[in-house]
């Protein structure tokens, strides 16, 4: 039932300035903190020993998916602090170095 959930699940983005970025992954953040709490009460139950294998497997799964947001985000958030500064006539000229290494980047 929890993978089920996944089934349907897409992650949006959206058009900003010169790409897209991620947007609106609240109710996918939701099902993931639910599901990471679910399925760490069932890695403490005494009667999860057959389904140990699958339960361990799915945590990870999940962990996994968790660190992958969140380093997403952080790298976005990143990008879009430096992408209008960098985008700046000014700058460039001030910083043409880190202005060319930030637009091969981009």
């Amino acid at each position: 039932k929890m993978e089920d959930a996944w089934a349907g699940a897409s992650f949006a983005t959206k058009e900003w300035r010169t790409g897209r970025i991620l947007a609106g992954i609240d109710e996918i953040q939701q099902e993931l903190d639910d599901q990471i709490v679910k399925t760490q009460a069932m890695h403490g139950s005494r009667y999860v020993k057959p389904f140990l294998g699958r339960v361990e497997a799915w945590e990870h799964t999940l962990t996994s998916l968790q660190d992958i947001i969140d380093n997403w985000l952080k790298v976005q958030a990143a990008w879009l602090y430096l992408e209008p500064i960098f985008s700046s006539d000014d700058i460039t000229r001030q910083m043409p170095t880190e202005a060319a290494m930030f637009t091969t980047v981009n």
